[in-house]
């Protein structure tokens, strides 16, 4: 019996120690088991990254290549961007020529416009003295006077294409007979050689003044005229438009008008 009891003692103490083993090997087990999880799982997460990171090296291609086609065709864009821009200076070149001979060819009409209406003024002029010679009234006389053969020798310069000596003498003219029936020619006569010697601001002031002092006079219609013909000199187109449209409200009936109606068709 007591041999039994030793034993009975000896092996109740061991049981919770194997029960201990038990659990220690489960234990391990499990930790085994969740080792393993995480491994799997780490390497799952890894797949993911190397997805990710092979669709960004893919774009990363895809841009290389567009960008080395891009960098193989820049010679020929950059070619063709200086044909372009050589094409545009000769273009620029060409608009320039263009527009000098524009301006060559305009001032050359202008010219030959203002000869041809000097040219007519002197037939009208030498038609009006055969018909009715308005000059041949005598000057006033006076210590003043001036030979009337001084207005016919001034005459005779600007028929000669003398303009600078025809408006001397018509200057001369008119300071020693203010007064004589011939000034206001004179004065216009002055105009004219103004004009023809391309005296535009001179020939303004001249035909202002004839027009503004002698309003009535036969020589005030074509004063406008030739007033419109300086302000055009001048690049004055809205002025000489305007003394064009003047001419003809003031004096519908005179010759100068028809004129000045066809130059304002012409514009």
């Amino acid at each position: 019996m007591l041999n039994k009891r030793r034993q009975s003692s000896f092996l109740a103490p061991g049981l919770p120690g194997a029960l201990f083993g038990l659990l220690l090997i489960a234990t391990g087990v499990q930790a085994g088991i969740f080792n393993d999880d995480e491994a799997r799982q780490g390497v799952a997460d890894l797949r993911v990254q190397q997805e990710a990171l092979k669709k960004q090296q893919q774009t990363l291609d895809e841009r290389a290549t567009r960008t080395e086609s891009v960098l193989q065709s820049y010679p020929d864009t950059v070619n063709k961007l200086d044909t372009l821009n050589q094409d545009q200076a000769q273009l620029r070149g060409k608009l320039d020529v263009l527009g000098n001979q524009i301006d060559t060819v305009d001032k050359h009409v202008h010219e030959l416009y203002l000869d041809l209406d000097s040219r007519l003024k002197l037939l009208e002029t030498a038609a009006a003295k055969a018909a009715a010679p308005a000059d041949a009234t005598t000057a006033p006389t006076g210590a003043e006077a001036v030979p009337s053969s001084s207005y016919d020798n001034a005459l005779a310069a600007f028929n000669s294409g003398d303009y600078v000596s025809s408006r001397k003498q018509f200057e001369a003219f008119l300071k020693a007979n203010p007064k004589d029936p011939k000034a206001v020619n004179a004065l216009y006569w002055v105009g004219m050689n103004q004009l023809s010697l391309k005296d535009y601001k001179g020939a303004r002031v001249t035909n202002q003044e004839l027009f503004k002092n002698h309003p009535e006079s036969v020589k005030a219609p074509d004063a406008l005229l030739n007033l419109a013909s300086a302000l055009t000199g001048l690049g004055d187109a809205v002025n000489a438009k305007a003394t064009l449209k003047m001419l003809l409200a003031k004096y519908p009936n005179s010759p100068a008008a028809a004129k000045a109606k066809a130059r304002l068709q012409e514009r």
